[in-house]
């Protein structure tokens, strides 16, 4: 398909979507995962190139864009001797993630914890999979948001192991750095708090206490 270019006349940093104005006369949506990766941001007047292709509601939106004079990120990273950034990886969060499932597991088979606690676990994951990928639609389609205090506290009250998950599989949330410290200190703090309940220094009486 030809590519087309245009101006990047509206830009949301912080939910990663933006619109250009093509050549053409049309407006175009652009998400941050159909941007080549890049030194910089995207920012407002940036003159673009992009095919067409459709987005996940099934509407023409800009894909494969490439901002004109902007450094690819590998080449930045090593003319300045540094070595390239790359996103978390999948594996990362996906160990992460097992391992909250798999501590509760080996706390019910250990007599630590009730069976409906590892259930509780997936079931709630589930949950904030299913409202990341809702939150992700919003953002693409300048919708009605879920907040993300709301995100921060289905993943508190245990769906913590699909959040992980869906950030990654989603490609949501993940350049926002406060976000990511507070996901990471909600994860880390179910772990402590499981390994601790096998190990045996805590009651899962004391916990709920």
């Amino acid at each position: 398909m030809a590519r087309q270019s245009g101006e990047l006349v509206q830009w949301n940093d912080e939910r990663g979507f933006g619109f250009i104005a093509a050549d053409d006369g049309e407006r175009r949506f652009v998400h941050i995962s159909d941007i080549g990766r890049i030194a910089t941001r995207p920012r407002v007047g940036d003159r673009v190139s992009f095919t067409l292709g459709r987005g996940s509601d099934g509407r023409l939106a800009a894909k494969d864009v490439k901002i004109a004079g902007a450094n690819p990120l590998n080449v930045e990273a090593r003319r300045r001797g540094a070595p390239t950034p790359t996103a978390p990886s999948i594996g990362g969060r996906g160990v992460g993630a097992g391992s909250i499932v798999a501590l509760a597991l080996a706390d019910y088979l250990l007599g630590r914890v009730p069976v409906w606690l590892p259930i509780a676990y997936l079931v709630l994951g589930a949950v904030s999979i299913a409202v990341y990928w809702f939150d992700k639609r919003a953002a693409e389609t300048d919708r009605w948001r879920v907040t993300e205090k709301s995100l921060h506290l289905i993943d508190a009250i245990g769906g913590i192991a699909g959040g992980l998950v869906a950030q990654q599989l989603l490609r949501h949330k993940t350049s926002k750095q406060s976000f990511i410290v507070v996901t990471m200190l909600i994860a880390v703090v179910h772990v402590a708090v499981l390994a601790s309940l096998g190990l045996g220094w805590w009651t899962f009486a004391e916990v709920l206490a």
